[in-house]
């Protein structure tokens, strides 16, 4: 598992990007695993298993380590 902050995300189209302190990964928002409550925001930190996708890697199973947003 790795972890990291979520540093964009597009709520229309459903995607964003987590920042793993190296480089931008990028995630659908269905990928985040408990999110039933929750509205998917910047600075939120995560952690998650990175996948080949369409295009290079991207994040799966993500899983929310907190709910505060990083000012």
């Amino acid at each position: 598992m790795f972890e990291g902050k979520v540093v964009r995300f597009n709520k229309q189209r459903g995607f964003g990007f987590i920042n793993d302190g190296e480089s931008d990964i990028f995630f659908f928002a269905d990928s985040v695993l408990n999110r039933e409550d929750f509205y998917i925001q910047e600075g939120l930190s995560v952690s998650f298993e990175i996948a080949p996708g369409y295009k290079g890697p991207q994040a799966v199973n993500i899983t929310i380590v907190n709910e505060e947003s990083a000012d």
